[in-house]
């Protein structure tokens, strides 16, 4: 009788922390949070973007102590415009403020944050703009990567209207099978943004390999039967933007890691 009672208390104190949703119980349960921030800048000002120097060690400090950890700012050209992609993490679950924040947690992204155009959607007071989360697979929480070389990168896609709500769908549910071949095939911690602008919708990918032969690995990747059967389903649903694939990639212009 008593060890019955045990479980039944386990069981009601677990139900009382999950939730209907993915998304929160995925808030709850991870050690960081997500976050992905967008911003426009005007194509002449693309090479100053560029220009930007990477992080450096006494920065990396304040910004951990701020709040942000894992930093990558990445462009990208679509159509005259100038996306401006911040991805980062952070152990502070707050889902507002971030814009703010972000732009005044060092000099050098006060700097930044000053050339670029803010999306129409952000507050006045704000350039940057907190994009949706959507999904996440192979975290380092499950997957470690302690001790080895992480390459980071950031991609993009155009997403059609008429497929959101299967996207969506496709993604609140990521196949086992595929998680495990991207794991197998070394990436880690991909993780989505989505965006819209002009009657247009944007997804933002950030991402690790920790391989040493990425075009091995994206291979292997594309011979998995069951990775097959998910592309037949998620690439109907994405626009390629540059003649590269459904996924695009963009450039780095400021990184600190983790």
């Amino acid at each position: 009788m008593k060890k019955i009672l045990l479980i039944t208390v386990f069981f009601l104190n677990a139900c009382q922390v999950m939730a209907f949703s993915p998304y929160e119980n995925r808030l709850h349960f991870a050690d960081v949070q997500r976050i992905g921030l967008v911003a426009l800048a005007k194509p002449e000002q693309l090479e100053q973007l560029k220009n930007l120097t990477q992080i450096t060690p006494e920065e990396q400090i304040k910004l951990s102590a701020k709040g942000i950890t894992n930093l990558l700012i990445s462009t990208q050209t679509v159509n005259e415009k100038v996306f401006v992609f911040a991805y980062f993490e952070s152990k502070n679950k707050a889902i507002s403020g971030w814009d703010v924040r972000f732009s005044q947690a060092i000099p050098k992204l006060a700097d930044l944050s000053q050339t670029l155009i803010a999306h129409p959607r952000a507050k006045k007071t704000a350039v940057w703009l907190r994009m949706e989360w959507m999904n996440l697979i192979a975290s380092r929480e499950v997957f470690p990567v302690d001790g080895q070389k992480v390459k980071t990168m950031a991609l993009m896609s155009g997403l059609k209207p008429t497929k959101e709500l299967t996207y969506r769908q496709l993604h609140q549910s990521n196949w086992p099978a595929v998680v495990d071949t991207m794991v197998k095939s070394n990436y880690r911690n991909w993780t989505s943004f989505l965006i819209e602008l002009d009657q247009a919708l944007y997804l933002f990918t950030y991402a690790e390999y920790i391989g040493n032969d990425m075009q091995k690995d994206n291979q292997i990747m594309a011979a998995d039967p069951v990775t097959q059967r998910w592309w037949q389903h998620t690439e109907d649903c994405l626009i390629n933007l540059h003649g590269q694939g459904n996924w695009s990639g963009m450039e780095s212009i400021m990184e600190a890691q983790p």
